[in-house]
């Protein structure tokens, strides 16, 4: 998460990028109180994927997608759960 945020503070000042930040942001606090984050995550990915192409998107979405790797199973598994 510290790599993701680092990333974003990066970015410049248009609105993708703030978008970008005020969604790193929501997932940092979605995490600290044990919220869910799949919401979070895809709207993170969405505006990524509106930045310009460049290193620091795709710093933004390796970082991401190891954001994803943590945090993806549980979040699953808790689903899945319900229809066992």
């Amino acid at each position: 998460m510290s790599e993701l945020q680092r990333y974003a503070g990066w970015l410049a000042k248009d609105h993708a990028s703030a978008a970008v930040r005020a969604d790193v942001q929501a997932l940092g606090a979605a995490m600290d109180t044990g919220n869910d984050t799949s919401l979070l995550l895809l709207a993170l990915d969405k505006d990524i994927g509106r930045l310009p192409s460049g290193g620091i998107r795709t710093m933004l979405r390796r970082a991401l997608g190891e954001i994803r790797a943590v945090l993806g199973p549980a979040e699953v598994d808790g689903e899945r759960g319900e229809r066992s």
